[in-house]
């Protein structure tokens, strides 16, 4: 290095396309030549996509003579690296080009809840926001010092937690806790034997099936039960490249599981809690729709909460380990719960009007009015409001002894509207403490207290917003152009295609519902000399999509939409004879 530079920023370029050449596991030293000293030590998000600069060492504190950057492990133990570029900086410069040029009022359409302020003031606190961050960085790792995580908490940093996702140093100190609290992996992948068909049938018709035998989440869960004392369950603690927990066998389908059935058993089980269709019944008791569902203006309406009449804790408790294995691998479940039920599982503060509304806007709605309403006007919209209030489940809850024969004067409403609030805020606690506490015995507490509820979402469920841009990030070609109109057809259909479309087409590619997934695109193998206007192929367990030749894009989009929608048994890989 050249005398008197001191190293504000080293960045290393990865490209996340690189596999197994991937850099994971970075040690920076730096010193004399003849003694040098461990500086840093970083472990590289293994799901970035495209080409990013990795930070490897950050505002050094005096001058270096030699730098030395050494490469101590690979993306799933590769034996080979590669890197695309190093850059320095020696000089302090802010962060992203922050200027008060990017607070301007047209540049802040996207966040009304800064229309109205200066841009001088948004700017002075967005730097302050960064010294803060600077300040935070430095003081962090005493907090909790890492091998403390078991016994620590970062509780006392509740009061800023949206600020935390600024720190430089979070996600490393979340990659230790997490990779410290690894237990190893299973010394054998459990087999389970599942029966889609049944559990199809049970779908289209619950009453068949009261006690949801059939299935795949129950299936599941009977199949990875103990058989005998010598049985030790999954623990779930695993490490993040431990990319398959158990391997699936299909009745009727030829499969075999090198991931992609055991990724599409993943997928059937978030659809059984959590169905995305609005207009089918709830395959099982665990979860219901939130009341916001029969709102057709609110936001939060596609949501789901804790049934609070289903006293099923085990069950809750292995949806709870579920999550926690998701959050330290790549896998998702995809659980589309409203952001009130997100924050009190990692131990946020919820509050009435801003949070419980993401639940039952129009309960919300009706209490303000109530609270505000004169005198005059009481009697003739709540005459004969009574002490109770009736749950998301359809329960009566009673606010007084007898409270459905007593009824709610005008002077006392102050006292029903709390008592009411109190009442629905916490009507699913008891299930989502059992789900808290599954998720508590496979992540330490730290990684919940350091992450903010929408990261937690989309760790566990990936990210439900799927963009053509997100999509092309994660894509790649083999044998095929992305020239070819095969594959211009496919991005135009791709394109008219709702958020829910895409959803089923990354399941069909990849069995996944959501990203992040990587997808490879091939041209399909002609059986026959002319194969236009097929059906796509897939390959889960590759997460590979085989495009034929398609004469329009107007064909191309309505293959893709039924293969998306009807192609999901697998029955290429074996024949079903073979079983």
């Amino acid at each position: 290095m050249k005398k008197g530079t001191v190293i504000k920023k080293l960045f290393l370029t990865l490209d996340g396309s690189d596999d197994n050449y991937l850099p994971y596991h970075i040690v920076v030293m730096a010193g004399e030549a003849e003694h040098l000293k461990q500086v840093n030590d970083v472990h590289v998000d293994l799901n970035i996509m495209g080409i990013h600069d990795v930070c490897v060492l950050e505002n050094a504190s005096q001058h270096y003579k030699v730098i030395e950057i050494r490469i101590k492990e690979c993306k799933d133990d590769g034996i080979d690296t590669r890197i695309h570029g190093i850059k320095i900086k020696s000089t302090r410069e802010r962060d992203v080009g922050l200027n008060i040029d990017i607070f301007k009022k047209e540049k802040c359409v996207r966040y009304p809840k800064l229309d109205g302020y200066d841009s001088e003031i948004l700017y002075r606190r967005s730097i302050l926001l960064q010294r803060f961050a600077v300040l935070l960085d430095s003081v962090i790792q005493y907090l909790v010092p890492e091998w403390e995580f078991s016994l620590g908490s970062f509780n006392m940093l509740k009061s800023i937690k949206p600020i935390l996702p600024l720190s430089k140093k979070r996600l490393s100190m979340l990659d230790t806790f997490l990779r410290e609290s690894e237990l190893g992996n299973p010394s054998g992948m459990p087999k389970l034997f599942i029966n889609r068909q049944s559990a199809a049938d049970h779908k289209s018709d619950p009453s068949l099936d009261p006690e949801c035998k059939n299935t795949v989440f129950n299936q599941i869960y009977e199949g990875l039960r103990p058989k005998n004392r010598l049985d030790k369950p999954l623990d779930y603690r695993w490490s993040s490249r431990y990319d398959q927990w158990w391997e699936c066998k299909f009745a009727a389908e030829g499969i075999i599981d090198q991931g992609g059935g055991f990724r599409d058993s993943l997928a059937d089980m978030g659809d059984e809690l959590c169905p995305t269709a609005a207009d089918t019944p709830v395959p099982l008791p665990y979860f219901i729709r939130s009341p916001n569902q029969y709102h057709e203006e609110d936001a939060n309406r596609d949501m789901y909460i804790p049934n609070p009449s289903c006293h099923d804790y085990s069950k809750y408790h292995w949806i709870g380990q579920l999550m926690g294995a998701c959050l330290r691998g790549k896998e998702s479940l995809v659980l589309s719960m409203s952001p009130f039920i997100w924050k009190k599982l990692i131990g946020d503060d919820v509050s009435w009007k801003r949070d419980f509304s993401t639940v039952d806007r129009a309960e919300v709605k009706v209490m303000e009015t109530m609270e505000t309403i004169d005198q005059v006007n009481y009697k003739a919209l709540f005459g004969e409001k009574v002490w109770t209030v009736s749950l998301s489940d359809g329960s009566i809850d009673q606010l007084k002894e007898h409270g459905d024969t007593i009824g709610v004067s005008c002077e006392e409403r102050t006292e029903y509207i709390s008592a009411v609030i109190k009442a629905r805020m916490k009507e699913c606690d008891e299930q989502i403490s059992a789900i808290r506490e599954g998720l508590l015995s496979v992540v330490p507490l730290p990684v919940l207290e350091l992450l903010t509820w929408d990261e937690v979402e989309k760790r566990v469920s990936g990210d439900a917003e799927i963009t053509i841009e997100a999509l092309k990030k994660t894509s790649h070609y083999e044998d095929i152009e992305q020239t070819e109109a095969r594959v211009k057809y496919l991005w135009e259909a791709l394109s008219n295609f709702s958020n829910e479309d895409r959803s089923r087409f990354l399941r069909f590619v990849t069995g996944r519902r959501r990203l992040p997934a990587p997808i490879y695109i091939c041209p399909l193998k002609a059986l026959k000399e002319d194969d236009t206007d097929a059906l796509p192929e897939s390959s889960t367990c590759s997460n590979t999509v085989y495009l034929p030749n398609y004469s329009s894009a107007k064909i191309a989009e309505e293959k893709l939409r039924y293969a998306a929608y009807n192609c999901i048994a697998i029955d290429t890989d074996m024949s079903t004879w073979d079983e």
